[in-house]
C-alpha cells in the first residue's frame, strides 16, 4: 500500500464523517475548519502507524480521523490567541463566526477526538492509547503556553525555540506514528522508534512552515506573507540570525522586529533582506535537512518489512519536498 492509497481511504471516511455532523449553530465552525483544504498529515501518520504491523487499516480510521479533529481543534483555539485573520487562506474560524462560537465548538472538537480515539481501541492497548494521547495533548498546551511566554522575550536561544515547537507540534507528529503502531499491534520498542521518528519529523516540518510563511508562496502556503514576523515571533529564523550576525544586524533585526510603525509590507521585505545578507535561509535549511537525517536514523532501528521501510522513505520524501 502507497501513501496515495492511504490518503484516498482516509479522505472518503473523512468526508462521510462531515456529513454525519449535526447541522446546529455548534457544529457550524467544525464543519467550517474541517472543510478547508488541510494536508491532513496526521491522519496519515497514523494510518502509516498502523498499516507497518497490520493491513486492515479501516480498524484504525476513526482513530485518525480523531487526530485529525483534535489537530483542527487547537488550530481553532491557536488562532484566537494570534489573532489571525485568514486560515488555509479563508477566514480564520474565529473571524467567519465569532470568538465565542470558535472557543465553544473548539471544545466540542477536544470531546470528539476521544470518542473517535476510543472506537478503536481495544482493551489491550486502551489505556498505552490514552496515556500516549493524553500526554501529547498537555504537552501541546505546555508548548502553547511557552510561545506565548516567548513574545514577550527580547531574547530566544535557538535550542529553546526547537524545545517549544517540539513541545506544541512535532511530538504530535511522532504520537499519530506511535498510536497507529499500537492500536496496529506493535512492540512498545516499535512504537518508541516510530515516535523519535515522527517527532524529528515534525521538528524539522516546523522548521520549513517558518521558512515558508517568510518566502513561501502566500497562495499555496494559505497565510499572511510574514505572519510570524508582523506577530513579532522570534521563529528559528530569528533566533539563529541574532547568533550569528554582527551587533549592527542584530540591533537592526530586533528594531524592525518590534517596530509598529513601518508598513506590514515593507516591514516583511526589509527583514527578508536583513536575513538574506545573513545567508540565513541556507542555515535553516541545513537545520531542517539534519532533522530529516536523524529521523532516518531512527528509522534504520525498526524491524520492519522493506516494504514498510519503503513507506516510511516515501513519507519522509513527503515532507521534506512540501511547498506549502
Amino acid at each position: 500500500m502507497q501513501i496515495k492509497d492511504l490518503q484516498e481511504a482516509y479522505f472518503h471516511f473523512s468526508e462521510n464523517q462531515k456529513n454525519e455532523l449535526k447541522s446546529s449553530e455548534l457544529f457550524r465552525p467544525i464543519q467550517y475548519i474541517l472543510n478547508l483544504k488541510s494536508k491532513k498529515i496526521r491522519p496519515l501518520l497514523a494510518l502509516i502507524g498502523y498499516s507497518l504491523f497490520d493491513d486492515a487499516i479501516d480498524n484504525c480510521m476513526h482513530a485518525a480521523h480523531g487526530l485529525e479533529v483534535f489537530h483542527n481543534f487547537t488550530l481553532m483555539h491557536d488562532d484566537i490567541m494570534d489573532e489571525a485573520d485568514l486560515r488555509r487562506g479563508m477566514p480564520s474560524t474565529h473571524k467567519e463566526f465569532g470568538i465565542n462560537a470558535a472557543i465553544l465548538s473548539g471544545d466540542a472538537m477536544s470531546i470528539l477526538a476521544y470518542q473517535y480515539l476510543l472506537h478503536d481501541c481495544k482493551e489491550s492497548n486502551a489505556l498505552p492509547a490514552l496515556a500516549l494521547f493524553n500526554k501529547t495533548a498537555m504537552d501541546i498546551c505546555i508548548g502553547q503556553q511557552l510561545d506565548m511566554e516567548f513574545e514577550g522575550r527580547n531574547h530566544l536561544t535557538s535550542e529553546e525555540y526547537i524545545e517549544m515547537i517540539t513541545l506544541k507540534t512535532a511530538v504530535f507528529l511522532g504520537m499519530a506514528l506511535q498510536l497507529g503502531a499500537i492500536i496496529g499491534g506493535a512492540s512498545t520498542a516499535q512504537s518508541r522508534a516510530l515516535y523519535d521518528y515522527g517527532t524529528h519529523l515534525g521538528i524539522a516540518f516546523q522548521i520549513q512552515d517558518d521558512l515558508l510563511d517568510l518566502i513561501g508562496d502566500q497562495n499555496q502556503v494559505g497565510k499572511t506573507k510574514g505572519g510570524d514576523i508582523l506577530r513579532k515571533k522570534k521563529t528559528i529564523l530569528i533566533t539563529k540570525a541574532l547568533e550569528i550576525a554582527p551587533s549592527d544586524t542584530k540591533k537592526q533585526i530586533m528594531d524592525l522586529l518590534n517596530s509598529d510603525t513601518i508598513n506590514a509590507d515593507n516591514k516583511v521585505n526589509q527583514m527578508i533582506e536583513l536575513l538574506d545578507s545573513l545567508q540565513l535561509f541556507d542555515v535553516v535549511r541545513k537545520e531542517i535537512k539534519g532533522h530529516f537525517d536523524l529521523a532516518n536514523a531512527h528509522l534504520q532501528k525498526l524491524n520492519i518489512s522493506e516494504k514498510g521501510k519503503d513507506l516510511l522513505n516515501e513519507l519522509t520524501s513527503l515532507l521534506h519536498g512540501r511547498n506549502k
